[in-house]
């Protein structure tokens, strides 16, 4: 039949028509997608090398000179309206540069000031109880700093009260060799005696705490011109030596990770329960406090006694560098009194924490901080850092105005009161140390960013070695004759690495910085960079106006780095690699450089303990266990990166899924009991040097059960400390292989 069945078959035709066109479309569209696909993975990277370029680019020398500029105009003391002030500028700036949110974060912590009305000084005494000299009450100001009120005068930080008089004693720079040599080779007895250490070579709370071991009174630190003063330089203002009248200022304690002394572990808040002020965590027993050299050299003018012990007791001053005890002959009857009257008491700091939110793994958290506190103008330390920070936290928000956000969350802090003990990051890791335990990628740390001029410093975890090293090589060097070249280029050719093979030096994390807590206490990846000096042949110590009055604008601005490229190129190295962890689908952590590292250190315990060949066959110490688990994980580390180069980027599971097991690897080296006396230390094969904080030790477990092992009483039980010191440490490393494997 010809005749229509009516409007339902007119519209079955239609929607035929229309699904068979859709079903065209869809087909032809499938078939240019497939054809169009990216066949290499990389070119799906490519929005992040864009966004990563244009940062980069953002960040300019100019900027950083003029924030240095604002930074250091007054002192900024932790603890003081104008620190507090600078806190709000900074949090006011960052809010105006487009993070997310800014909060100041406030804790209630133990900081030391000297009395305004009682000065502390040293005296030499005459027989008649007469101070025939006294040292200087401040420092000489610098040019131009004349009117600035409310520099704090050289003080030893959470120095005991008190006035000891007694016989003095140099005791060269104040080490545990140091001590060694006079108690057990000269038969020097410290007890009772006031010692004299230089500045140089170790942190000063340890020198403090040797000299208590030893039984001293009270401890005077004086900065030497051999430590402190570059050969054929000036002293500031016409060059960039220490003055003689300049000191440094510096805390003696002996924390040892804990954070607040009254609250060591937990979080110094309103509600926190806190030891009594006189048994805090790691305070001094005795007076300690520093000078310049002009000082020094009236006190040690006439020191009588034995002679140095070596030529390397000896420092530039025009003096004998006797050691004592006492003064020579015809000056015998005089002694030495300390006036020391710096008081602690609880004061509010507080953090600028500064926040930009991730988009596709908001809850991973990768952290750049660094100090706002300074002694006093703190033209290096830290203003030269936070300049850094402050410029990378504008690029950064600049590319979030625009629209763009990092892959994961990134965190930036301005601590407060570092110099007293790294107080600010401490107390704030405390209180998140739950969230920072599960979610935190990765720690870069900010402070000084230059302390000499000649190539780049890097101290980092084994897992951000490979991440450096590609980094810099994207980065123009900034040195002289190096135009043209990488930043890797000029930093390889000026500081070869000695333990490996065609690459720069990368150092081992110690501590006396903030990224102390999350890399020793928490077990997150950290890393810091900075400009520095030629190790190699400047040997004076850090850089030689260190905490004192002539830490300046100018001396950065006139001698250090006048361009101020070095600044934009550790502004690059540090925001670079920020870019990099918390925009990179897959972390940029190489689990192999860990494996490499940890059997190298194994092998430095090893061969050190073959100093004691006898002993270790006697008390059958072995090292088996931990050479096996060092295999183990080797082994495991290599089939992991062959896993992690089959990824399929596109699948979020798997991505998460191992960019956990390499975000959680650092974690698996924490042992929750810490290191025997240092429970905040956790870390397994890192810790700062029980003889040095600054300095970072492998294997510090059985470092430090075999240190002078051959001097302990009972060497049966100190043997049996090695090996439960081996046993522990095996155990973590094959406890780490175990989180690598397949799941």
């Amino acid at each position: 039949m010809w005749r229509s069945t009516g409007p339902r078959a007119a519209s079955g035709r239609f929607w035929a028509i229309v699904l068979g066109a859709a079903a065209g479309l869809f087909l032809l569209g499938f078939l240019i997608g497939w054809f169009a696909k990216p066949t290499d993975k990389k070119t799906s990277v490519s929005p992040h090398e864009d966004m990563k370029a244009a940062f980069m680019a953002e960040m300019k020398a100019e900027n950083i000179k003029q924030f240095l500029y604002n930074f250091t105009q007054l002192p900024h003391l932790a603890g003081t309206k104008e620190n507090l002030h600078l806190a709000q500028q900074v949090q006011a700036e960052w809010k105006e540069f487009g993070l997310d949110s800014v909060q100041l974060v406030h804790y209630d912590v133990l900081l030391s000031y000297p009395d305004d009305t009682k000065p502390n000084y040293i005296s030499i005494i005459d027989e008649h109880g007469n101070e025939i000299f006294n040292t200087s009450l401040s420092e000489p100001p610098p040019p131009g700093y004349e009117a600035v009120r409310d520099v704090v005068p050289p003080y030893s930080a959470f120095s005991a009260q008190g006035m000891p008089e007694g016989e003095l004693v140099y005791v060269n720079y104040g080490r545990t060799e140091d001590f060694f040599k006079l108690e057990r080779e000269m038969g020097i007895n410290c007890t009772g005696k006031i010692v004299i250490a230089r500045y140089g070579k170790i942190f000063r709370g340890n020198k403090v705490k040797n000299a208590e071991l030893a039984g001293a009174k009270g401890v005077i630190l004086y900065s030497d011109p051999a430590d402190y003063c570059a050969p054929g330089t000036d002293p500031y203002p016409n060059g960039w030596n220490l003055p003689g009248g300049g000191a440094q200022r510096g805390n003696v304690l002996n924390l040892n990770g804990a954070g607040d002394p009254l609250t060591p572990g937990y979080p110094a808040k309103e509600y926190t329960y806190r030891l009594d002020k006189a048994s805090g965590v790691g305070l001094p027993k005795i007076p300690v406090h520093p000078i310049g050299y002009h000082d020094a050299e009236s006190l040690l003018r006439n020191m009588g006694g034995y002679a140095p012990p070596h030529s390397s007791w000896k420092g530039n001053l025009n003096v004998s560098y006797n050691v004592g005890p006492g003064f020579t002959t015809n000056y015998s009857t005089r002694s030495v009194k300390m006036h020391i009257h710096s008081h602690n008491e609880i004061t509010r700091i507080y953090n600028v924490i500064g926040t930009i939110r991730g988009t596709v793994e908001p809850d991973r958290y990768v952290i750049l901080g660094g100090h706002r506190d300074s002694w006093v103008f703190g033209g290096i330390d830290p203003q030269s850092g936070a300049a850094v920070v402050h410029e990378i936290v504008r690029s950064f928000g600049k590319l979030r105005r625009k629209g763009w956000r990092p892959r994961r969350t990134v965190i930036f802090a301005s601590w407060d009161a570092e110099e007293f003990g790294l107080l600010g990051s401490t107390e704030w890791a405390e209180e998140n140390a739950k969230v920072l335990q599960a979610r935190g990628v990765a720690y870069i740390n900010a402070d000084s960013s230059i302390e000499g001029n000649y190539t780049l410093r890097v101290d980092c975890t084994p897992l951000m070695y490979r991440l450096v090293y590609s980094l810099t090589k994207e980065i123009p060097s900034p040195d002289e004759g190096f135009e043209g070249k990488s930043l890797y280029e000029s930093w390889y050719k000026k500081n070869p690495s000695s333990e490996y093979k065609e690459v720069p030096r990368i150092n081992k994390l110690g501590s006396g910085n903030d990224f102390e807590v999350f890399f020793q206490r928490l077990g997150i990846a950290s890393g810091r960079a900075r400009y520095s000096k030629n190790w190699n042949v400047e040997k004076y110590s850090s850089y030689p106006v260190y905490h004192s009055v002539y830490e300046t604008y100018e001396i950065v601005e006139r001698f250090y780095d006048p361009t101020f490229k070095n600044h934009l190129t550790v502004a690059q190295v540090r925001g670079g690699l920020v870019f990099e962890l918390a925009n990179s689908v897959v972390l940029p952590f190489d689990c192999r450089d860990y494996a490499s590292a940890v059997s190298n250190y194994a092998h430095i315990i090893y061969n050190l303990s073959r100093n004691h060949e006898e002993e270790l066959a006697t008390y059958s110490v072995s090292f088996d266990a931990l050479f096996s688990a060092v295999k183990n994980f080797t082994e495991v580390a290599a089939s992991f990166h062959e896993r992690l180069q089959q990824i399929d980027i596109n699948n979020l599971i798997a991505v998460r899924s191992l960019n956990d097991q390499l975000m959680f690897l650092e974690r698996a080296f924490i042992d929750p009991l810490g290191l025997p006396g240092r429970p905040f230390y956790r870390h397994v094969i890192f810790a700062p040097s029980s003889h040095n904080k600054y300095a970072g030790e492998s294997f510090p477990g059985i470092y430090d059960a075999m240190f002078d092992i051959k001097n302990k009483a009972d060497q049966h039980e100190a043997w049996e400390e090695v090996k439960r010191q081996i046993s522990i440490a095996a155990f973590t490393v094959q406890a780490a292989a175990g989180t690598l494997k397949e799941v």
